[in-house]
């Protein structure tokens, strides 16, 4: 008794207390690991940097390669000068904010251009691929033109430009000559020197087995937003030259400060000048020309060479070979060159990137924009900016392809900054995450957090964690026995490890194993089969997930029951759908067979053990669908977040939402609920009158349109789904997680509204966590580990852009995995008023026989 202490709090009151997990120079993720190179741009105030994944973001450095500040996501107190961005009312709380789109809903650029309901094949489109900046104006190049100001507003211009992108046909091996279903974007942009006009070459691709270029350089009005007009060459496929004003390959464009137009003829080696009405001027002989930069001060010329994604230069290696010629090799190197009235060359630099040896395979997996460069002519003396994509050269180490920032020393060009060295010794791992996923977990016994991200199997399984001190945001990084799905803490601090059908417990750090008094010897617990034999694992009637490889969650509450939410449509012995490419995932897990009723959908079930591993509560809901989260509370309620949207009266809560892609947080007691669905799928359908009177109650996967009976609570708007019925189902790869504390206390993320709900243990509504805020955004108790000059926006001072992962360290730090600003927010849930009791102090009254 003398030991405890009795706190009483009341009202709950967070605070944004510390960035954690974050580095301006490490590099965002794109899909499945890989990534396009960064475009920069030099500027007199600085070099800006644009970057895309399912995020964006152009980042501002200054002429050393120091952070200064985020221009996009747009800073919070610019939104009301972006002409031209989307906006919704949220019926929740009759709130206006900025309507994310695309179909990861992740974007605010191109504003009506981003139209809803867009398929995973044309999420790309919502990402820039060349980039322009001239006198404070930003021109975004992707499937449209964004137009942005240098302050994060939009400049007074709408944000949303005119289509550049260009329909193609796909020719050759293997080919789908398909009319408009493929498509190429800009790679180059420059601005006019007035900032009127904006001119587009580059319109390269690179589909797999297929890579080529169009031949020509558009030109637009950049302030009245007018379609874009042929400049020079052609934008017909095929229709390559060698004369004045035709190109093989059209890399790159540039503008010098008299208006005259440079365009890198890459495959005939040459740079084709010309005057602003498109006249042709002088043709500058360079070695496979791919980027040019022109000092505004002296009019001298830098030319990269190296080599872009076309077939004419696959094509010319192609035909040396065969002739039992030398291979073609392209060193990327660096020329300077004079100005446009005597341009001899004047140096020439290797630079340290891959050469390109020109075998085939080993670039048809490459982005359109593979490499880029840009010249800083505001430093002295310059400083060439270079970054490059995953290339063949790449083998996962994100740290050896950071931006590079050279300067000319003694003849050499010398590195100066290697953002990638940077990014790994501030935040130790410089992978980005893979699939933006960061699942969040707090060990309650220490406080600290760990970070698991996708690294093994097919992405969606962790073998390395990263274990962040939240109070001095120190790093390093733990190593794993084996790769595993999810995991939990209980309240000692053991660590239980999740995969398809088995649960193993640990001591943590040592992993030691701890054995399930009920429990089976395992020879592998791993999706990759690389686990230690194992002693005694807790076997679940479970299996991976079918097609998307992940499950819906684990959970141990205070009495270190565990929760788990168990996949389980597959028969012992044969193949579940898309298992991994080593072989067969068997259906090895505890038999069992739930029981059916009419408009049950078999998916998956809930079940529940206790400490040694006896089972508790058998299907404990009944026809529930996929989950991204789950929770049991010290009175064994069940807390899920289920993949689909509430309907309220048998409609979607919020009709102005078309591409609803939100989750429903619903609880129960075990036994006591039951999801019936209307889908046709199910082994028993419902018949014509057995459906529930009343209006179904939500819409998910794989259920369809459902009731739920015999919930506590339903919770709708919270999370993100993946799931988008417009596209066949859709994609689960991009999710969202809820996490639950040892007072029932529900924290869900509201990623379309950049916040996070609390909800007491009877789905109420406590109050909202965070606002709209790029990383500069909200000045935290402990500013160290953060952007230097951080913004106070009121309130708790929490600004989420993407907030979709969250953990929680019972009631004193929630943590929030921000994808769109890409750091990890330590919130401090302090309360308004707070007593403690020290029970030494209390009288016993078990003395003198009271």
């Amino acid at each position: 008794k003398d030991r405890l202490v009795v706190r009483v709090s009341l009202g709950l009151k967070p605070r944004f207390e510390r960035t954690l997990f974050w580095s301006p120079h490490k590099r965002l993720s794109n899909g499945w690991g890989g990534a396009s190179a960064p475009v920069m741009r030099a500027a007199p105030e600085g070099v800006y940097v644009y970057e895309a994944g399912a995020f964006d973001r152009i980042t501002l450095f200054d002429h050393e390669g120091n952070y200064v500040r985020t221009v996009y996501p747009f800073p919070s107190d610019k939104l009301d000068h972006v002409v031209g961005l989307k906006k919704h009312t949220f019926l929740q709380d009759g709130q206006t904010l900025p309507l994310k789109a695309g179909f990861w809903q992740s974007t605010l650029l191109f504003g009506k251009n981003a139209s809803p309901g867009p398929s995973r094949r044309s999420e790309t489109g919502f990402e820039a691929t060349a980039m322009a900046i001239l006198g404070g104006r930003i021109a975004l190049a992707g499937k449209y033109i964004g137009r942005l100001a240098t302050d994060g507003s939009s400049g007074g211009l709408d944000l949303a430009g005119p289509r550049v992108q260009v329909p193609i046909i796909l020719q050759g091996v293997n080919a789908d000559s398909t009319a408009n279903k493929y498509f190429t974007t800009p790679c180059s942009a420059a601005l006019s020197p007035d900032g009127k006009l904006l001119y587009l070459a580059g319109y390269m691709w690179r589909y797999p087995w297929h890579n080529d270029t169009l031949h020509g350089v558009t030109r637009l009005d950049f302030e009245r937003g007018g379609e874009p007009a042929l400049f020079a060459g052609s934008m017909k496929q095929g229709e390559a030259g060698t004369e004045e004003g035709r190109f093989r390959g059209a890399a790159a464009v540039a503008c010098d400060a008299k208006g005259r137009v440079y365009v890198a003829d890459h495959c005939n080696d040459r740079i084709q000048v010309f005057d602003p009405d498109g006249r042709f001027l002088k043709a500058i002989p360079v070695f496979r020309p791919a980027s040019i930069s022109i000092s505004p001060k002296t009019g001298e010329i830098y030319v990269f060479s190296w080599v872009t994604p076309n077939r004419f230069t696959l094509k010319l290696h192609e035909e040396r070979t065969k002739a039992h010629q030398p291979p073609l090799v392209i060193e990327p190197r660096l020329f300077k060159l004079g100005p446009f009235e005597d341009p001899k060359q004047l140096a020439a630099w290797p630079l340290p990137l891959p050469k390109f040896g020109g075998a085939y395979m080993e670039w048809w997996t490459l982005p359109p924009v593979s490499t880029v460069g840009d010249v800083d002519f505001w430093s002295d003396p310059p400083t060439i900016w270079i970054s490059r994509a995953t290339d063949q050269d790449f083998r996962g180490e994100w740290q050896n392809i950071g931006i590079l920032l050279l300067r000319e020393k003694d003849g050499k060009l010398e590195v100066l900054r290697d953002f990638g060295k940077e990014a790994a010794k501030a935040v130790v791992r410089a992978a980005p995450p893979t699939l933006d996923r960061q699942r969040l977990y707090a060990n309650p016994r220490t406080g600290k957090l760990y970070v698991a991200e996708g690294d093994s199997g097919v992405c969606k399984s962790f073998r390395e964690l990263v274990e962040i001190e939240p109070c001095t945001g120190a790093v390093r990084l733990v190593q794993m026995p084996y790769a595993a799905e999810d995991m939990a803490f209980d309240a000692d601090g053991l660590v239980y490890l999740r995969s398809d059908n088995t649960v193993v417990r640990y001591e943590f750090p040592s992993w030691r194993e701890v054995p399930w008094d009920y429990g089976e010897a395992r020879d592998n617990a791993a999706f990759d089969g690389g686990s230690p034999k194992i002693v005694s694992a807790l076997v679940m009637p479970s299996h991976r997930s079918p097609s998307f490889w992940h499950m819906g969650g684990v959970y141990i509450n205070a009495k270190g029951y565990l929760a788990a939410a168990c996949p389980n449509v597959v028969e012992k012995g044969k193949r579940v759908p898309g298992a991994d490419a080593k072989g067969n995932v068997s259906a090895d897990g505890v038999p069992y067979t739930p029981p059916l009723h009419p408009g049950r959908v078999r998916w998956g079930e809930i079940h529940v053990w206790d400490r040694h591993g006896k089972i508790l509560f058998s299907d404990a809901v009944p026809g529930i669908g996929h989950l991204n989260g789950i929770g049991l509370d010290a009175q064994n309620n069940l807390y899920v977040m289920a993949n689909g949207h509430r309907l309220i009266g048998g409609k979607k809560y919020d009709p102005g939402l078309p591409d609803d892609l939100s989750e429903t947080l619903m609880k129960f007691r075990p036994g006591a609920g039951k999801i019936v669905s209307a889908s046709k799928s199910a082994p028993v359908p419902l018949a014509g009158d057995s459906a529930p009177k009343r209006p179904p109650d939500f819409e998910g996967f794989p259920t369809g349109t459902s009731w739920v009976e015999g919930a506590e609570w339903l919770y709708g708007g919270v999370g993100y789904t993946g799931n988008a019925p417009w596209d066949g189902g859709g994609c689960r790869c991009w999710n969202a997680r809820f996490c639950l504390d040892y007072f029932g206390r529900s924290f869900a993320p509201e990623t379309r509204r950049f916040s996070v709900a609390a909800l007491d243990s009877s789905g109420n509504l406590i109050l909202r966590m965070g606002r709209y805020g790029n990383v500069d955004d909200g000045r935290p108790l402990d500013p160290k580990g953060g952007p230097p000059n951080p913004r106070p926006v009121g309130g708790d001072e929490v600004a989420i852009f993407h907030g979709a992962y969250v953990g929680a360290h019972t009631d004193r730090r929630l943590f929030v995995a921000d994808g769109g600003n890409r750091r990890i927010l330590s919130v401090k849930l302090g309360y308004h008023a707070e007593e403690k009791v020290a029970l030494k102090d209390v009288e016993d009254r078990g003395k003198g026989g009271r």
